[in-house]
């Protein structure tokens, strides 16, 4: 896969207040061009890093065991410029889960990315996570690419 959209996992805690912080940089040259210049990553790439996060929590928080598709994005800003080679850092915390079934429900994340302390992007998604018959998620394994931080479960 040409774009992970998480280089190392900063911190997850799944307890009460359940919270995710990931960290990503683009390598430059990317294919990123456009008429805002060659270095500036697209909005479209920064959502997805906001989406990937909160939905990275949710899959978490939910034991693995339901593939989180992100539904809708009632609410999305876009603050700052990120540039390719700027490490960037995106912080997730769920606002709320709801079961739909056994095998479905629904998750509310909020989102921020940021370069240094300057915050780029924030915004509001909801995902609908659904278990994959025969397919045991949990199980995929890691290939070592992704860095990961202790799990806090209080």
């Amino acid at each position: 896969m040409r774009y992970r959209f998480v280089d190392e996992v900063l911190a997850l805690d799944l307890g009460a207040h359940p919270r995710i912080e990931v960290a990503k940089t683009f390598a430059p040259g990317d294919a990123f061009s456009g008429p805002l210049g060659p270095d500036r990553l697209p909005n479209a790439l920064v959502l997805e890093l906001l989406a990937m996060t909160g939905g990275h929590l949710a899959f978490r928080h939910g034991g693995a065991r339901r593939v989180p598709l992100l539904l809708k994005v009632p609410e999305c800003r876009f603050e700052g410029v990120a540039r390719s080679g700027q490490r960037l850092r995106a912080v997730a915390s769920l606002e709320g889960t709801s079961t739909l079934s056994e095998d479905a429900g629904m998750a509310e994340a909020r989102a921020e990315v940021f370069a240094g302390d300057t915050r780029v992007a924030a915004g509001r998604l909801l995902y609908l996570c659904v278990a994959v018959p025969g397919v045991a998620l949990a199980a995929f394994p890691d290939d070592g690419r992704v860095k990961r931080a202790p799990e806090v479960d209080a």
